[in-house]
């Protein structure tokens, strides 16, 4: 009996606009185990990352089983699929898998039941109850109702008119028992120059923070790939993107605390050699570990800037952490921490998330600034998402801290597939009992302005200035809003509009989300980009691109006004004309434009200080020493690399706002910044 078994992580890709852009690990790990455990049988497999391909070969061959991904940026997507193929083959297997379920046991059945396109739910790891799944389903002659007859571990399905929920044993152990992907071929297919690779080098996580899927006890135990098996991966990803997919220069490493294990140094080695032999990857997607900071930059050093400092806090609230059952690193070790990363030549980043339980907006922001004077250079502001799986999910929390919620639907995950529009769309905490919702408006204006006035060091130099004279950084921040606030010309609108958008992207139900975006009217909105996608990196990219000039404005006069406010400098020509100078510099330092030629191209302007020694000696208070007795041309150059990996970006994202808004992610930061050559 032959068996055609496709297995499915979706990404939406409507009209080459990728959701997600890693490659389909998960279903080539469930590949590879079914090929060797069903070897010699008449079983054939295929595996998919875009709906497109998998709508071709549907309507080629139906299958007799459909395994589907289930994550918050592809549910609706996979069920999708799963009615398609039970709508063309009634007696088809359809499976889905993956965290995205509630913990709640009859939240979970409510789950299945409002699916009957879905036979089976497998709880847990998958890799090897997929092979399971399809031998039992072979020898049940192809009957889904002879296979719900079955005992089936860490499964959820019907029989007949009730659901069993099977027992989820532990995790396995012995991680290299899953066939390498890579190593077998089963993803030479996907180094298509769009999608970049993603690995694990181990599976769980020792912390229990409410928030996350990995929180729970079933991920606990940490276990691990082998060093060889991860080398020889390693070494084939980077020639295989050499030979295919040049333009990529993305790793993601799937690990929850990479760099917090002492072999990470080593894996973060080999990395280097790829690097060195290929030059990629020019940027690793990686969260690092929560813990042993010492291990973590000896990652970091081994990858060439590739890599940051990624401490994740979430927030600095001691009532706030112990209701999410999290630990962080202590506030004054961060800051030591964050001297040596600095003195070392590395960057780091950090997380706060909006809405967890206990949170106020006076603490979310005191957080904030702690962060800023500590001296992360980046940190991303999300809002706490309601991920089925996790236990801030469950009903319970729910109703301790009073949790409202909202639907919005997810950045570029959408799509028309067979004639239906299909929307995957995430439930959000926009007010709790400690958090109205206009708190959480007022903190979401300082998101914005910590993304584009903070994130990646645009100012530094007026920051730094402003910061031998006595300003703290958040003081200076803060300065950065009342200005846009205060502004009548395009940063205001800037404000106003994200504002807006804020508000307007919240519906009270998913129908309502749906529904909205069903409108043809506001398709056409969703396809353009002009509504629906992630409004921070939205806004950052067109102040990134599009508005720099008028942002770089607001900040060199904003911040005049604090150090004249402050009486911290003196009114006169020599600071009018410094001022002037320093405010081109800025300006013509970070590549911004249109167009993708504009962008890139060189730009010139005349200074009267000689700005390359004042940065190079620290940005002193007194820059008088730096005038120039003859004012001199200055040219500002990306460099080779710099220009090749912003060109490569525009190939894979494109140079519209739509692509900017993952761009402006997916880049070093140091790629766009111009060096700057004064004149003799």
């Amino acid at each position: 009996m032959k068996t055609v078994v496709y297995l499915a992580d979706l990404r939406h890709n409507y009209r080459g606009v990728l959701a997600t852009d890693c490659m389909p690990l998960s279903v080539g790990y469930m590949k590879a185990v079914i090929g060797r455990d069903l070897a010699g049988e008449d079983v054939q497999t295929r595996i998919f990352a875009y709906p497109n391909k998998l709508q071709e070969a549907i309507d080629a061959q139906v299958p007799d089983v459909l395994m589907v991904s289930n994550y918050v940026w592809n549910e609706a997507l996979s069920l999708h699929f799963a009615r398609e193929v039970k709508r063309r083959n009634p007696r088809a297997l359809t499976v889905m898998g993956g965290p995205n379920i509630p913990v709640d046991d009859d939240r979970r059945i409510e789950f299945m039941e409002k699916r009957p396109e879905l036979d089976w739910y497998v709880l847990g790891e998958g890799d090897f109850l997929a092979s399971t799944l399809v031998s039992e389903f072979r020898n049940s002659a192809h009957s889904v109702a002879a296979l719900q007859d079955k005992d089936i571990p860490s499964s959820l399905y019907r029989r007949g008119d009730r659901f069993v929920q099977q027992a989820v044993p532990g995790r396995p152990h012995e991680l290299d028992e899953i066939p390498s992907p890579w190593l077998t071929g089963i993803m030479d297919e996907f180094f298509d120059g769009k999608l970049a690779p993603i690995i694990e080098t181990n599976r769980g996580c020792p912390f229990k923070c409410s928030f996350c899927v990995q929180g729970t006890e079933y991920y606990t135990k940490v276990n691990y790939f082998s060093m060889d098996r991860l080398r020889a991966e390693i070494a084939y990803i980077a020639r295989m993107i050499h030979e295919r997919s040049p333009q990529v220069g993305t790793l993601r490493i799937a690990d929850p605390n990479y760099g917090m294990f002492e072999r990470d140094i080593e894996i973060s080695a080999m990395i280097g050699e790829a690097q060195k032999q290929y030059g990629w990857p020019t940027f690793i997607d990686a969260t690092t570990g929560k813990n042993r900071p010492d291990r973590i930059i000896a990652s970091m050093e081994k990858v060439n800037g590739a890599l940051v400092l990624y401490q994740a806090v979430q927030s600095l609230d001691e009532e706030v952490l112990r209701n999410i059952s999290r630990s962080n690193i202590k506030l004054e070790a961060y800051e030591k921490l964050m001297v040596h990363v600095r003195g070392r030549g590395l960057r780091s980043t950090s997380d706060l998330i909006l809405g967890l339980p206990g949170e106020t907006l006076r603490s979310h922001l005191i957080g904030m600034h702690q962060l800023i004077d500590a001296g992360t250079d980046q940190a991303h502001c999300f809002q706490a998402m309601m991920l089925k799986g996790a236990d801030l999910e469950a009903q319970s929390t729910r109703e301790k801290y009073q949790f409202t919620t909202r639907f919005r639907i997810l950045p570029k995950n959408f799509g028309i597939y067979s004639g239906e529009k299909v929307f995957d769309i995430e439930e959000i905490i926009v007010a709790t009992d400690t958090l109205p919702f206009d708190d959480y408006v007022q903190a979401r204006k300082h998101h914005l302005t910590f993304s584009i006035f903070w994130n990646d060091s645009w100012f530094q130099d007026l920051v730094a200035f402003a910061g031998n004279l006595g300003i703290r950084r958040s003081e200076w921040l803060t300065a950065m809003l009342e200005a846009m606030e205060a502004d009548t010309g395009a940063a205001r609108a800037l404000l106003d509009e994200f504002v807006s958008e804020t508000v307007g992207e919240l519906f009270p139900t998913y129908e309502a989300c749906a529904e909205f975006y069903g409108r043809p009217e506001n398709f056409d909105k969703l396809l353009a980009g002009r509504i629906g996608d992630n409004l921070m990196y939205k806004y950052r990219a067109r102040a990134s691109f599009f508005d720099w000039k008028e942002v770089c404005r607001l900040a060199s006069a904003a911040t005049k006004r604090l150090l004249l406010s402050r009486q911290l400098v003196t009114e006169g020509p020599a600071f009018e004309s410094f001022w002037t100078d320093l405010h081109g510099w800025i300006e013509a330092r970070h590549a911004a434009g249109g167009t993708a030629a504009e962008i890139v191209k060189p730009v010139s302007l005349t200074l009267s200080h000689d700005l390359p020694a004042w940065v190079a000696d620290g940005r002193p208070a007194d820059f008088r020493p730096y005038a120039l007795a003859t004012a001199r041309a200055c040219h500002f150059q990306l460099s080779d690399e710099g220009a090749k990996e912003l060109s490569s970006a525009f190939q894979v994202w494109s140079s519209e706002l739509i692509g900017l808004s993952k761009l402006v992610t997916r880049i070093r930061v140091q790629s766009q910044v111009r060096t700057a050559m004064l004149a003799p």
